[in-house]
This record gives C-alpha cells, sequence and structure tokens, in this order.
C-alpha cells in the first residue's frame, strides 16, 4: 500500500476511533472470531510469495465435467476467519486478515495441508469492507491481488481451490425474502469482477457463489421456509448467469458451487433448491451443502462421545448422505460437503477421531468430498473449537483426528453407493 494511502488511512482512523471501537461481526457457529489466538503484532507484508500478474505453474486441467472434477477431489481444508474475518483494523489488507486472531496465509501453511493429504483448499473471502460506493460495486484491486496471491500458493501444489464469497452483511439480511432482486444487482457486479479477474485460471478453481445466504436474526434463520428457499435459488441464478455470460477463459468450463438456502443439508432445503441454467443447461454446477452433525457433538459441549456402533449416534449422519443421494447425487448432480467438522470438547480427541472417520467413510460411499472447518480457535469448550493446525508454525494440533478425517475419506471404493 503506497504511503500516502497508509497515513490517510491512519489519520481517519485517529479521528473515528470511538466509531471503530467494539464492533464485532456474529455469525453461525462454527465461522466465529478466534478469542484464545496467540497474540502477534499485525504484519504490513505476509510471509509468502509476491503476488504475480500471472496464474502459479500448475499441471492444466481442462475439458471436464462437474463429476469428473468432484470425483478427483477428496478431502479438503478451510483456512476460516482470515480472508473472511471483519474486525476493525483498517491499516492495511493484512492487517485485516489477521483482525480475527490469526496470521496471514504463508506459502508454508498451503504446504502443510497439502503435505498432509488434503487436496481441496476453501479459502472464504469477504468482500463487503473493499466494495465502494461507486454505484458500480467496485472491489478494491490490492484485496483481489492478495486473494490471488493466496490461490497462487495452493495452485503450486495442484490443489483444487474454491473461492467462497462469505460473511456479506448484505446477502444475509432479514429481508432477503423480499428484497432479493436488489441484493441481486451486487451479486451480479461482484461476481462480474471475479469471473474477470481469475477468468485464466483452470478448473483446478473452483467458484462458489455464496456461503450460507439466508434471512439473518429470524426464526427461520437456520429454519429454511418456501419464501427463503425462493430468494436464494433467484440470487443462484443470477450468480450462475453472469459467470457464464463472461466467456473469458475457462470460465465456461469452470464449476460453479451453489449452495442450497443456508447451506443446509436439511431436506427441506435440499427439496426446495432449484439448480441454476444458462441458455437452458446446467452445465458444471456443483451443489454447496454444510453439515456439522449431529450437532450436539459438533457444535455444541451437549455431547462429547459419538459411538461408531450406536445407531442412535449415526443415524442423522446416515440420512444426511442419503438425502444428499436422493434430490440430487441420483440426478447426476454432483456435491460438495463445503464445510464439517467437530468441536473440541474438554479434549475429547478419541471421539472426534471416530466421528470424523464416520463422517467421511460415509461420504465417500456417495462420492461427496467434505472440507473440514478450521477457524484457528484453540479452546476446549463452547462449540467453536475448530482448530487443527498451528498457522503459526504450520504444525498439526490434532493429528490423529484430522488422519482420521482423510482416512475415512479415502475409505473403500469411491461412490460405491452410487
Amino acid at each position: 500500500m503506497k504511503i500516502k494511502k497508509i497515513i490517510a488511512l491512519l489519520m481517519a482512523v485517529l479521528m473515528c476511533v470511538s466509531v471503530l471501537a467494539g464492533c464485532k461481526k456474529e455469525e453461525k457457529p462454527g465461522n466465529n472470531t478466534v478469542t484464545n489466538a496467540p497474540t502477534e503484532t499485525p504484519t504490513d507484508a505476509p510471509t509468502a510469495e509476491p503476488v504475480n500478474n500471472e496464474p502459479a505453474d500448475s499441471k492444466e486441467l481442462t475439458g471436464k465435467t462437474a463429476n469428473e472434477i468432484v470425483d478427483m477431489m477428496r478431502a479438503g481444508f478451510n483456512i476460516g476467519n482470515t480472508l473472511d474475518a471483519t474486525g476493525n483494523n483498517y491499516t492495511s489488507i493484512y492487517s485485516q486478515e489477521q483482525s480475527w486472531g490469526n496470521p496471514v496465509i504463508s506459502f508454508k501453511l498451503s504446504d502443510a495441508i497439502a503435505a498432509k493429504g488434503f487436496n481441496v483448499i476453501r479459502i472464504p473471502i469477504t468482500l463487503f469492507k473493499y466494495i465502494s460506493n461507486d454505484c458500480k460495486y467496485t472491489i478494491d484491486p490490492e484485496f483481489l491481488g492478495r486473494v490471488k496471491q493466496v490461490v497462487d500458493l495452493c495452485y503450486k501444489n495442484n490443489l483444487f481451490v474454491i473461492i467462497n464469497v462469505h460473511h456479506e452483511d448484505w446477502i444475509n439480511v432479514k429481508t432477503l425474502d423480499k428484497d432479493y432482486e436488489k441484493i441481486g444487482v451486487e451479486l451480479k457486479a461482484v461476481w462480474e469482477q471475479i469471473a474477470d479477474y481469475f477468468a485464466d485460471y483452470d478448473q483446478h478453481l473452483i467458484y462458489e457463489v455464496m456461503n450460507e445466504p439466508r434471512m439473518k436474526d429470524t426464526g427461520n434463520e437456520w429454519n429454511p421456509n418456501a419464501a427463503g428457499c425462493k430468494a436464494v435459488n433467484y440470487l443462484n441464478q443470477v450468480a450462475f448467469e453472469t459467470i457464464r455470460s463472461s466467456h473469458k477463459g475457462h470460465n465456461d468450463e469452470r464449476c460453479v458451487m451453489v449452495p442450497t438456502y443456508a447451506a443446509s443439508s436439511s431436506s427441506f432445503a435440499m427439496q426446495h433448491m432449484e439448480i441454476p441454467t444458462y441458455e437452458g443447461e446446467s452445465k458444471n454446477v456443483v451443489i454447496s451443502v454444510h453439515s456439522y452433525t449431529p450437532y450436539n457433538f459438533c457444535l455444541s459441549d451437549n455431547s462429547k462421545t459419538f459411538d461408531a456402533g450406536n445407531a442412535n449416534d449415526t443415524r442423522d449422519i446416515d440420512n444426511v448422505f442419503k438425502d444428499i443421494y436422493k434430490y440430487f447425487v441420483s440426478k447426476g448432480l454432483p456435491v460438495v460437503m463445503g464445510e464439517t467438522g467437530s468441536t473440541n470438547s474438554q479434549d475429547n480427541t478419541l471421539a472426534r477421531e471416530v466421528w470424523s472417520w464416520y463422517f467421511t467413510s460415509t461420504a465417500a460411499k456417495y462420492g461427496v468430498p467434505c472440507v473440514l472447518w478450521d477457524n484457528g480457535s484453540k479452546g476446549s469448550s463452547g462449540g467453536e473449537c475448530h482448530c487443527y493446525i498451528n498457522r503459526w508454525t504450520a504444525e498439526w494440533e490434532y493429528d490423529s483426528i484430522v488422519q482420521a478425517f482423510i482416512d475415512g475419506m479415502n475409505e473403500g471404493e469411491w461412490g460405491s453407493a452410487r
């Protein structure tokens, strides 16, 4: 960032300190801010390779269908609470990246994820603080450059990379069911820019158009209704048409992930989802769902045990994947489980190992790649403790859980239940 811009931003912060203090973004359990990460002074630049003007070298992937791409994917890893962080540190894009307590994303981190056996990285990004008020919704090119830098780090390991638009306050509003057309105008502008910026990246790069779109702070926030599903279907259609109509680079063949309402894996949400089309075709559409199942084990401290031989523990997981098969896979529509995981509850490591293997081995039978949610939080209570790797040292915190997650994903014959 140029010196003049830094000085101007610092002066604005000093004048507005009372406004900037204490604002915290609330989100879905599993996406909240880190409160117990090591203290680290925000850096002015990342410990990563510099931004290039060309995509990183990798073995080009092209000409594949969505089903072929998804069958190549297996275990994935979310670098959460980082490029999607929305804390009030405006010093630089790198300070913002660290505003929820995690360090900047480095080549050391991406290399460790790849070396462990993950072949997918999902990069949640939040744009609203980088979108201008110019009536064109222009995204700050410096932030897009930073996203590109992280994508390039992943490309150097030939990983699949999912760019996910995350934590957007202008999407997740109470009146989503009424204001979806207005929201669609901004969503179109956003995806026009992203699709243009990353057009030359091959099919290793996947666009995910929204994260858990929902009617926030309402009784239907996490319980979909028909009106909410209709709104999300409309927005998926807008984003898909926008990406396909760019006709640049690999955008005609790129896989595009579209979520159910709130990315819910509930039967209602899946049943009420409409598949977007462009010129009458749903080419290379991938369905995005999330599942922290069973909830009491995965996102709360109400249950600390999981027994793979107990139907009471496994029934909900089995039903999720049976529904995924019924509504999507059986119709030839590939699905990616974009977020899943189990919270650390008083260091119940063994139970989490069992859960990880059971969840991903069940997913593998239906040919559904799973992407582990990591937010960097190292606690042991409260439901938000989803840290698997030390972001500062790139050493694994819960190696046995991670290994069980990967082993389950590679268990048996892929897609045997299809």
